[in-house]
């Protein structure tokens, strides 16, 4: 069995000339820095300065990347299926994609998915947004045009479902993290519950049992692609020219392509520049997709699916909550997404509370003579959403009486057939 470091500490200049090509195996030293202050959250990121000997030649650094040195990081990336997942992506997909990505010079995976190792190409002469910081709109029109590319190549294509490596968002896995968020909420409402909304926060809690069902509605509703899902300021890198570099693929999935384009605008825009220019944001990404090929998907469309990832992202703030930042800037990141993601959830409260009404009514009802064990649990959210106001928004009921009949606990009835999100066909 081929040998594969744990971390960049066990690699050494032998290991590197028997595993790097040909034309690179002339190493003579090696040397190597830590990248991790703010990235490689789920994983050791470095860089390994070179020296060859006298007549060969090759790049003067390249990037390793292995498993992070935190065990609960490590933990969750195994569980997901992270770390096979971007070896797969360098092993059997790069040549074919419609944008640009580092060269793989060497990749390797143990069967159980830990230790894993990518030796990749460092992209020079480059500049990195400020996460932090948050991202400017004109970097961001950028940005949503080159994911505009990737999700048109692949929309709804042969060449997409032949990916058998790339998991549908509804996955076993990640339906199955409602248990693990269930198990983290606690410690999120102890963590976080004095500093974000708690209007979402209660969503968030309600929609958790509901989380695999929606996830199978949702693939179910097609415009499929191959979406990236990291999607933030540091994963993506500005070249001189116009070109931008996408990097880090341990969580790219098949789903909507908004769901790049929600995860962007709710973590890598600062919550000011967020609610000043999203609508105009994403009416480029859109055009941009219809430029690209994109037939049948509306605008409104659009924006419903992108309303409906930012409930299932914020639901995901619960699973990272309690990851290792490994450094001061990795956990003020993680902090960011975090507090933007829940600020950006507060924005489209109304329609977060449609989506838990959606749940009751549409998915968790298993017959037309009443309700499943996981809809009575759901509707515990009736009395708080009959008639409460969240600022200028009332949430009203949108239920008609109908064939399909239930009875919540106050008595009252309502339709299992009937409620529908605006933009969605029933």
């Amino acid at each position: 069995m081929t040998f594969i470091p744990n971390s960049v500490k066990e690699i050494t200049v032998d290991w590197l000339n028997s595993v790097l090509p040909a034309e690179m195996q002339g190493i003579q030293d090696m040397q190597w820095e830590d990248l991790g202050e703010g990235v490689g959250i789920l994983g050791e990121v470095s860089r390994l300065h070179l020296t060859y000997r006298e007549g060969a030649s090759g790049p003067k650094t390249i990037i390793a990347k292995c498993q992070s040195p935190a065990p609960e990081n490590i933990f969750l990336c195994q569980v997901m299926g992270f770390y096979f997942r971007e070896v797969n992506f360098y092993q059997r997909l790069t040549d074919a994609l419609p944008v640009k990505v580092p060269r793989c010079y060497y990749s390797d995976i143990s069967n159980d998915g830990i230790p894993f190792v990518l030796l990749i190409q460092e992209i020079s002469d480059i500049s990195i947004l400020d996460q932090i910081k948050g991202a400017d709109v004109d970097s961001t029109k950028r940005v949503f045009s080159e994911l505009a590319k990737l999700h048109a190549y692949y929309w709804e294509s042969e060449k997409l479902y032949a990916l058998d490596w790339l998991p549908p968002m509804n996955n076993d896995m990640y339906k199955g993290s409602s248990a693990l968020a269930a198990e983290k909420l606690p410690a999120f409402k102890e963590n976080w519950g004095d500093i974000v909304n708690s209007d979402v926060l209660d969503a968030v809690e309600r929609f958790i049992p509901n989380y695999g069902s929606f996830l199978d509605w949702a693939v179910s509703q097609g415009n499929q692609t191959f979406t990236h899902t990291d999607c933030r300021c540091e994963n993506y890198l500005f070249g001189q020219s116009s070109e931008i570099t996408i990097i880090d693929f341990q969580l790219a999935t098949r789903f909507w392509g908004v769901w790049d384009i929600s995860n962007w605008l709710s973590a890598s825009l600062t919550v000011e520049t967020r609610r000043e220019h999203e609508e105009d944001l994403v009416a480029h990404y859109h055009n941009q997709l219809l430029a690209n090929g994109v037939t049948n998907y509306s605008m409104e469309q659009c924006w419903n699916d992108l309303k409906a990832c930012l409930m299932m992202q914020t639901f995901s703030q619960v699973i990272v909550s309690d990851l290792d930042g490994s450094n001061e800037r990795g956990n003020e990141l993680l902090a960011q997404f975090i507090t933007r993601t829940f600020s950006a959830a507060r924005t489209r409260l109304a329609f977060i509370y449609e989506i838990t009404w959606f749940l009751m009514t549409r998915i968790l009802i298993t017959n037309d003579d009443g309700i499943s064990s996981s809809g009575l649990h759901a509707l515990q959210l009736h009395s708080m959403t009959q008639d409460m106001r969240f600022g200028s928004c009332a949430i009203r009921r949108k239920i008609r009486l109908g064939a399909g009949v239930g009875t919540l606990d106050d008595g009252s009835e309502f339709s299992t057939e009937q409620f529908e999100i605006p933009g969605y066909e029933k």
